[in-house]
């Protein structure tokens, strides 16, 4: 089924998928920015509040993009599957998750249980806020790169 740009399901699904980017991502980019304020200064009751040991919600609607992005694919024009941009942007969220899984997600839950532990050490929580910051600095470039390939589609 090919449908316009016009079309009130086309235009939902683009925001929908534009949208969980912009959610998932945009909770992973602020997971980076209070871990930076552990890096920095060590941990606030704030800092405790936000890292409770758990993956948001909001973080996960990374894995949503790829979802919304096919379904666009599928009512509008899939002969973007050959296209170079394409392939790149695919390849950057499937990198963006790797990292967001194998590292970015056990830093930030291991930070959490830091956090809480009775006997901490400050060398430790601001090594773990290192972790967390430097995997999100990475992720959000990343994203950054695939939603100017997704926009201009050079």
């Amino acid at each position: 089924m090919k449908v316009g740009i016009n079309n009130p399901i086309y235009v939902l699904l683009l925001i929908m998928h534009v949208g969980a980017g912009l959610i998932g991502y945009g909770a992973n980019a602020m997971a980076g920015w209070t871990a930076r304020d552990v890096a920095s200064q060590g941990p606030t009751d704030s800092v405790r509040r936000f890292f409770d040991g758990k993956v948001s919600l909001a973080q996960w609607c990374v894995v949503l993009v790829p979802v919304f992005g096919i379904s666009l694919l599928l009512i509008r024009d899939a002969s973007d599957i050959s296209k170079l941009w394409f392939w790149a942007a695919v390849t950057i969220w499937v990198i963006t998750l790797g990292l967001l899984t194998g590292k970015g997600w056990p830093a930030q839950r291991r930070l959490g249980s830091l956090l809480d532990a009775v006997e901490r050490s400050d060398i430790e929580i601001r090594g773990s806020g290192v972790a967390v910051l430097r995997t999100q600095q990475i992720v959000v470039t990343l994203y950054l790169i695939a939603f100017f390939l997704m926009l201009f589609k050079p």
